[in-house]
């Protein structure tokens, strides 16, 4: 079947492929995409699903498509339903997805990644104090990660800079994780943008993005004393 996209979903899977900061748009309209779901609903507005898996590299995934076209050409005459895909992610919350498994215009969706973009703001509700981690600067620095942020904020005249330490938890809650300070102009907005984009690149590890005011302190201060991994030059 033509590798070619057939829908706005497949252009912008095909766009974030290419560009970093297309990532974020893609996972937004996939959560608004009515998807083809192998498989069948039954019940009350059909959402009890029954989704066959597929076992590929020792981890099993359910499959979804943009079109029947898709389906038909990976597994001819099976059943399929359709739905957004917010609520079938939701009803399978913990399984991992795959979309038009075989193709070129095909993805792996891990439900790391998709717990993030089915509630974005669970980020925004951290509790983050200074005396709860360790700060450090990181063990290994997360240079995918590091490379997007640069070029969204040279895109974005507000950001003057951002500093990056390694966040530590005091009592082994969590993973080392890599935690963010910004010194910007629409600091809400910029940090759901960095949260977005780290879900999108990197959706296996922790992201905390805190403000950088003056005058700084706890967490704040400690990564305005961090070198700066982007600094806009007087030049804008």
């Amino acid at each position: 079947m033509a590798a070619e996209p057939e829908t706005p979903l497949e252009e912008a899977l095909m766009r974030a492929r290419s560009d970093a900061l297309a990532r974020p748009v893609f996972y937004r309209l996939l959560m608004e995409t009515q998807l083809i779901v192998m498989g069948r609903a039954e019940g009350p507005e059909q959402m009890q699903m029954t989704i066959p898996s597929l076992r590929f590299n020792g981890r099993d995934y359910l499959p979804v498509f943009t079109t029947v076209a898709r389906l038909e050409h990976f597994m001819p005459g099976r059943e399929y339903f359709t739905k957004q895909a917010r609520i079938v992610f939701e009803t399978a919350q913990g399984a991992n997805f795959v979309l038009n498994p075989n193709s070129e215009c095909g993805k792996t969706l891990m439900a790391v990644e998709l717990a993030y973009w089915l509630d974005p703001s669970a980020r925004s509700r951290r509790n983050l104090q200074a005396a709860q981690v360790s700060l450090a600067p990181p063990k290994d620095e997360p240079k995918v990660l590091i490379d997007a942020l640069r070029i969204l904020f040279r895109n974005r005249a507000g950001v003057a800079s951002a500093h990056l330490l390694e966040a530590t938890s005091r009592l082994g809650q969590e993973p080392p994780h890599p935690i963010i300070g910004i010194v910007a102009e629409h600091f809400i907005r910029i940090s759901g943008e960095v949260s977005e984009l780290a879900a999108a690149i990197v959706p296996g590890i922790i992201i905390d993005v805190v403000e950088i005011a003056a005058p700084p302190g706890g967490i704040a201060a400690k990564l305005a004393e961090t070198p700066a991994f982007y600094q806009r030059s007087t030049n804008g």
